[in-house]
């Protein structure tokens, strides 16, 4: 983890009106994640304008990073991640831009490069109008846990 993301979000606060990850028998929802950097902000802006693809995907993957350090917060390391299931991309473009897969694989590259195998999984990359603080990418992340 630490060289693809060598600095952990900040924890949620106890005044959270959310939980990080939720745990369902064997399944793990990890809450939205943008491209946090410890304490420090996300890259700002809009895909197709303000940001490039390369840019947004790496963002996307910094965000996927943090989906798996939620998990390291949660059940102490990635050992009780079987797989994972699924991986959803919201990226916040314009209309015209059509290359949202592209800044997806930056999510998924991350997945497959810390967990091997057990990161391989199903995706949708999905553009939007806005999202969050004005970030240009968040991902949401499933995963199978062992029980």
């Amino acid at each position: 983890m630490a060289t693809v993301a060598p600095v952990a979000p900040t924890p949620l606060g106890a005044d959270a009106v959310i939980d990080a990850v939720v745990v369902d028998g064997g399944t793990a929802y990890v809450s939205g994640q943008v491209a946090f950097a410890g304490a420090q902000g996300p890259l700002l802006g809009k895909v197709g304008v303000d940001v490039d693809t390369e840019k947004a995907a790496a963002e996307a993957g910094t965000a996927v990073a943090n989906g798996l350090y939620r998990l390291i917060e949660t059940f102490g390391s990635l050992d009780a991640v079987q797989r994972a299931l699924k991986l959803t991309v919201f990226v916040n473009s314009t209309p015209e831009y059509t290359d949202h897969p592209a800044v997806a694989n930056g999510a998924s590259r991350v997945l497959l490069d810390v967990l091997g195998e057990r990161g391989r999984h199903a995706r949708s990359a999905v553009g939007v109008a806005s999202l969050p603080l004005g970030v240009p990418v968040e991902v949401e992340l499933v995963v199978k846990v062992a029980p």
